[in-house]
């Protein structure tokens, strides 16, 4: 697939760029997203990232780069009960320890956070030896270490607009996106085809997606359409066997691109990720915010997202299949028409640009 033109920044020369992505694939793609553009334009990079995410397919990926350090710690997460403090205090300070021999070793000119507690370990590396701080916050109610690191960073990277106004640092950009979501090329289908609609589960929250998938298949509005699920590991199993034999369920799809292109209508979570995917894919939305996502900020993430995309949000809570399937209905049979709004420039770009940017102005000081 052919890349979105980007073409080189030759200021990244020779810059290390010391990258903290760990925990969820939200923190960990974008993270990638940079490190990729970051590459092409002729830098260098360090990805401190956790233990448990050393085996995740995109780090494995980046890991063949003869120009990328993959430094791995065991981050622990914040705790407010005292009696964990030695040991919480005794597992930073060796994540600290790793991040700090790694971004000496190769020569660090940078680093940037993109939240998660993982990251906390690279971001107190910057403040204490005043290395140039950047944070990216992919979410629209900002985490701890966005809310913590703003005081300390250049600049602030953010993926959804503020309706109160901000320091000049704080920089709307957009979710980056992987290098795979180029150019997009449909494939053409004939005119009696089925609608494709695409269900998005993943590995957190697989479960409502699921049910729903099943309460359509199993009415008569259904008969229209062929679907496609990627229903997480740990729901794959359970679902298979219940499913229509002419659908396609899958763990988890690799060519994400490729699924959402061929989709005419998407169901998925609000995770920031997946919102700014749909969004690049142009595809109708219906969209079930995950209940238990830290602060709620899938559902900030959907409301933030409506103004810029076709989507309908199902925020039933508990989860009411029933009624989420009158909804779900009722969007495939009334989809809503308003078109996507894309930036002009994509978020890994700006985000490249405005670090190379900061770095040479401190340079030419």
């Amino acid at each position: 697939m052919k890349k979105t033109a980007t073409k080189v920044i030759p200021e990244a020369q020779g810059k290390t760029l010391l990258i903290a992505a760990g925990g969820t694939g939200g923190h960990i793609t974008p993270g990638i997203s940079i490190a990729e553009h970051w590459l092409e334009s002729g830098g260098n990079i360090i990805l401190a990232t956790l233990m448990k995410n050393i085996d995740y397919p995109d780090i494995v990926r980046l890991a063949r780069n003869e120009k990328v350090t993959i430094v791995a710690y065991d981050a622990p997460r914040l705790t407010k009960n005292p009696l964990q403090l030695p040991a919480f205090f005794r597992r930073f300070r060796s994540a600290y320890k790793l991040v700090k021999q790694a971004a000496t070793e190769e020569g660090a000119n940078a680093v940037l956070g993109m939240g998660g507690y993982s990251s906390f370990p690279a971001v107190a590396y910057a403040i204490l030896n005043r290395k140039p701080l950047f944070l990216c916050e992919q979410n629209a109610h900002w985490g701890m270490v966005t809310r913590f690191g703003k005081f300390f960073a250049r600049r602030v990277f953010l993926s959804f607009s503020e309706t109160t106004k901000l320091a000049g640092k704080f920089i709307v950009t957009g979710n980056p996106l992987r290098a795979m979501f180029g150019e997009k090329t449909s494939k053409q289908r004939g005119a009696s085809a089925k609608k494709q609609i695409l269900f998005i589960g993943g590995s957190q929250g697989a479960t409502d997606i699921n049910a729903l998938y099943l309460s359509f298949t199993a009415s008569p509005a259904a008969a229209k359409f062929s679907c496609t699920v990627a229903a997480g590991p740990a729901g794959f199993a359970a679902l298979k066997p219940q499913a229509r034999k002419s659908d396609s369920i899958l763990p988890f799809i690799e060519d994400m691109p490729a699924a959402y292109l061929a989709a005419d209508y998407i169901v998925a979570r609000c995770g920031s990720g997946t919102l700014f995917e749909i969004l690049w894919s142009q595809k109708p939305a219906f969209l079930l915010p995950y209940p238990f996502a830290a602060a709620d900020h899938q559902r900030a993430n959907a409301e933030a997202m409506k103004p810029q995309m076709p989507c309908v949000i199902f925020d039933e809570r508990p989860f009411d299949k029933q009624k989420a399937l009158q909804a779900f209905v009722a969007f495939l049979q009334t989809p809503p028409q308003n078109a996507a709004v894309q930036p002009e420039t994509r978020a890994e770009n700006q985000i490249s640009r405005y670090i190379i940017q900061s770095l040479n102005h401190v340079a030419q000081a």
